[in-house]
């Protein structure tokens, strides 16, 4: 998978995303791009913070999935921002922030739709 190009098409497919990261199971930064113009809402440490509570979040998640089914998407809206999480594949986990004042199910419906091509 082309994640460079990954990260431009999500960026494409509204205006009100911010920023998108795709990691790994590890936390490692695979690949991460933000809106032009727009400056980042958190510093390494803290972004780093975030990624890592994801990481607990999908770990209780997959431990649970034998009960409730496969994690699809996750969404957590806050005053700010809204940030959804996709897991791409056993490895990596996509990561997206927007706007806080966007309707989140409809970013997710275009994330799903790009991501089933």
């Amino acid at each position: 998978m082309d994640f460079v190009k990954l990260c431009e098409n999500i960026l494409d497919l509204d205006p009100m995303i911010r920023f998108v990261t795709i990691f790994d199971m590890k936390g490692k930064i695979i690949q991460s791009k933000h809106r032009e113009g727009l400056t980042s809402i958190l510093n390494k440490k803290e972004s780093k913070k975030s990624i890592n509570e994801i990481l607990k979040s999908n770990k209780t998640h997959n431990e649970l999935s034998s009960k409730y089914g496969k994690e699809e998407y996750s969404v957590s809206v806050f005053e700010k921002i809204i940030r959804t999480t996709t897991p791409l594949d056993k490895k990596h986990i996509l990561y997206v922030t927007t706007d806080g004042d966007v309707d989140p199910f409809t970013i997710i419906k275009k994330l799903t739709k790009l991501l089933q091509k």
